[in-house]
């Protein structure tokens, strides 16, 4: 015969019990503190006790004085962590003496030629003490004498070349090196005087023979760059051709 209610008595059920009794005990505890059951009670202060003589004494102060220096001279003259124990040489540091750095010639130079194509910025300076043509490209120095000179900004009509110390100047395109050369003036009439102007400019080949050669500069230059464009359309023809063959 099995006892009432064992059926039910399954382990959840048993554990809510157990639980639910140690609940129970811990708020009669908790209410039996709040009314002050068991309070009032305190440790006992402990009896007062004469202070120990020993420890009322002053303490002793000791002056400890370092040695004079002559005593380390031979931790000095002979260094502990050194290998050799031998002491360090201390190099002395090398004096610099300030360079005088010379500023750039001026400027003396003609902006003879532009030419401007989106592979190509370069500018023709012809140099006005030698009368030697330069071809250079945006950001280069100039050769020779004018090498502190550095070609900084181009443009359609004009040139910013940067000096440094002494600043940038901007060189505007000659306009003599873009107009064509002036045809011979017609001889005058029987019986007439030539103008003196006139005369003086025949008679002065220099400037004819310099925009002749500035104009041929150019061209040299212009031929140069186009030649250079079909080779790099040649070479880019021939490799999509051997693409093509090997697809």
């Amino acid at each position: 015969m099995k006892p009432v209610g064992a059926e039910g008595m399954t382990p959840a059920r048993l554990a809510t019990y157990v639980l639910g009794g140690i609940c129970g005990l811990m708020l009669l505890l908790a209410t039996i503190q709040s009314i002050g059951l068991g309070g009032g009670y305190e440790l006992e202060a402990p009896e007062p006790s004469a202070p120990d003589p020993e420890l009322q004494q002053p303490l002793l102060v000791v002056q400890n004085q370092l040695p004079p220096f002559t005593q380390y001279n031979e931790i000095e003259q002979r260094p502990l962590f050194n290998a050799d124990r031998r002491p360090a040489q201390i190099e002395q540091a090398a004096v610099v003496t300030p360079v005088d750095v010379q500023p750039p010639a001026p400027l003396t130079a003609t902006l003879a030629g532009i030419v401007l194509t989106p592979a190509t910025r370069v500018a023709l300076v012809r140099n006005d003490s030698t009368q030697e043509v330069f071809r250079i490209h945006e950001g280069m120095p100039l050769p020779g004498e004018l090498g502190g000179w550095r070609l900084k900004e181009l443009q359609a009509r004009n040139a910013v070349f940067d000096g440094g110390a002494q600043g940038e100047t901007e060189l505007k395109l000659d306009p003599a090196a873009d107009a064509p050369p002036a045809p011979p003036p017609p001889p005058p009439p029987p019986g007439q005087q030539a103008d003196p102007a006139q005369q003086a400019a025949a008679n002065d080949p220099a400037a004819a023979q310099q925009q002749a050669s500035d104009a041929a500069a150019r061209e040299a230059e212009v031929r140069r760059i186009i030649e250079e464009r079909r080779r790099q359309m040649r070479e880019e023809a021939e490799r999509m051709n051997a693409q093509k063959k090997q697809n």
